[in-house]
C-alpha cells in the first residue's frame, strides 16, 4: 500500500503535467507489472483486461482534467487506463529485450557469415586442389600428345620406307620376270640346239651308214682285182 506522500506526489504530477498523447498516438505501458483496462475512466469501471508492462497500444482520447486515457491495443481491445502508466517510449525492460533480440539476430548473422566464410575457404581449398589436379592432368596429356606425335612421325617415316621397299620389291619382281623370260628363252634355244645337234648326228650316221659300206666294198673289189 503506497504511503500518503507518494499518493500526493502522483496526484500533483497528474494535475500539473500536460497530456502525453493526442489522438492516434502510439504509447506503451510503463514499467509496472500489470495494469487493468477499464470500461470507464475511473477505478470503479469494469475491468476489461489486465495487460502487462511494455504492451504497445494506440491513444484514442486524452480528455483534459481526467487522469485516464482511452486506448486501443494491437488486438483491437478499447478501454480506459490511468494516464500515469503510459509512456511515449518503450519501457526499459522492453528496450533491453529488443536490444537482446537484435543482438541475438546480429550474432546469428555473424555466425552465418563466419560459416559462409569457412565454407568459402573450404571451397577455395577444393578449387585449388581441382586446379592442381587439372594442371597435373594437363601435363600428363601434353606428354602423351608429344609421345603420340613422335609415334605418328615414326609411323609416317615407316610408311615412307614401306613405300620405298614396295617399289624396290616391284622393281625386283619385274627384273625377276625378265630374267625368267630370258632363262626360258635360253632353255628353249638350248633345247633347239640339242635337237639340231641330235638331228645332225642322225643324218651323219645315215650318211656314214650309206657311204662307208660302199667305200668298204670298193676297197675289197680293188684288192681282188
Amino acid at each position: 500500500m503506497p504511503s500518503r506522500s507518494v499518493v500526493k506526489l502522483l496526484l500533483v504530477f497528474s494535475l500539473f503535467s500536460a497530456p502525453i498523447a493526442t489522438f492516434a498516438e502510439t504509447a506503451w505501458l510503463s514499467d509496472v507489472l500489470w495494469v487493468s483496462i477499464r470500461s470507464e475512466p475511473s477505478s470503479s469501471g469494469r475491468v476489461l483486461k489486465v495487460i502487462q508492462s511494455g504492451t504497445r497500444m494506440e491513444v484514442l482520447e486524452a480528455p483534459d482534467g481526467s487522469s485516464y486515457s482511452r486506448v486501443r491495443t494491437d488486438a483491437g481491445l478499447e478501454g480506459w487506463i490511468p494516464r500515469r502508466y503510459l509512456a511515449s517510449e518503450q519501457t526499459s525492460a522492453l528496450k533491453i529485450a529488443n536490444i537482446e533480440a537484435e543482438k541475438n539476430q546480429l550474432q546469428n548473422q555473424i555466425e552465418d557469415l563466419e560459416k559462409k566464410y569457412s565454407d568459402l575457404l573450404t571451397d577455395k581449398g577444393d578449387v585449388n586442389g581441382e586446379i592442381l589436379t587439372l594442371r597435373t592432368d594437363n601435363a600428363e596429356l601434353t606428354k602423351e600428345l608429344n609421345r603420340i606425335r613422335a609415334i605418328s612421325s615414326d609411323a609416317i617415316d615407316l610408311d615412307a620406307r614401306i613405300q620405298e621397299v614396295s617399289e624396290e620389291n616391284a622393281n625386283l619382281k619385274n627384273e625377276n620376270d625378265v630374267l625368267k623370260a630370258e632363262n626360258q628363252s635360253l632353255r628353249e634355244y638350248n633345247d633347239n640346239q640339242w635337237l639340231l645337234a641330235g638331228g645332225g648326228l642322225i643324218i651323219l650316221g645315215i650318211i656314214l651308214g650309206v657311204i662307208l659300206p660302199r667305200v668298204a666294198g670298193k676297197k675289197r673289189r680293188d684288192s681282188w682285182s
